[in-house]
């Protein structure tokens, strides 16, 4: 666990802040080679991602205030998103075409901002006496327990939904399958990882942030079912 990595002219430089830059470097990359491809203006990438970013930041802020949290998943992917199809529809590109050139490295850029919480030692589960479990003595908050690493869980998981996805958008679907099926894979992920994350349960069992999984994946569901039955009518 390294919540600091290094410290700058007097300034602790953390773990997780760094991470997330790294992130938006990776994003700006991809982007811009996706752009390329599709034949757009790359020069709208960078002011898009700072967009974004800014967004996304704000949003898991805010919404992690509401919940008494230090930043949301959801807040941040919810404004992040809004933020992008925004941005797409200004630079006057098919907003749904944009969408699924970029979907494919958002599992890879949630990974990167999970190892930043696993270093952070935070949004770990419950105690595990599994052989992989880790104590976080200086966590937030600390525990000298061996608990279930979380983070670690859904970098795994990233992996293979970042490989399908990348597969699926090489497939030539309809013009907001990949981004529908994004929605529906990241759903599912956190609605399961959830089992395994300190929580309070709610109506039928399950915890806030598992509703709203469900929620995200209904959406992917409900998207991309919309989309073959308007391929079936044509």
């Amino acid at each position: 666990m390294h919540p600091v990595l290094f410290r700058l002219a007097g300034h602790s430089i953390g773990s997780a802040e760094l991470l997330y830059l790294v992130a938006v470097l990776i994003a700006a990359g991809y982007a811009t080679r996706a752009f390329q491809r599709e034949g757009w203006d790359a020069d709208a990438v960078i002011p898009g991602i700072l967009l974004t970013a800014a967004a996304a930041l704000l949003g898991a802020r805010l919404h992690g205030l509401l919940i008494h949290r230090g930043l949301s998943f959801f807040g941040g992917l919810g404004l992040g998103a809004l933020a992008a199809l925004g941005y797409f529809r200004a630079r006057g590109l098919p907003v749904a075409r944009a969408a699924d050139a970029v979907a494919p490295i958002a599992p890879l850029l949630y990974a990167v901002a999970r190892l930043g919480c696993f270093l952070n030692g935070d949004d770990y589960g419950p105690p595990t006496s599994m052989p992989w479990g880790i104590s976080f003595p200086q966590g937030h908050p600390p525990t000298l327990e061996r608990v279930h690493p979380t983070p670690l869980y859904e970098m795994a998981l990233m992996l293979p939904v970042f490989l399908w996805l990348r597969a699926r958008k090489r497939a030539r679907l309809s013009a907001g399958s990949v981004a529908f099926e994004l929605c529906m894979l990241m759903g599912a992920e956190r609605f399961v990882v959830e089992f395994w994350r300190v929580g309070v349960p709610g109506p039928a069992g399950l915890t806030a942030p598992q509703w709203l999984a469900l929620g995200l994946f209904a959406i992917g569901g409900l998207g991309r079912a919309g989309l073959l039955s308007r391929l079936r009518a044509a």
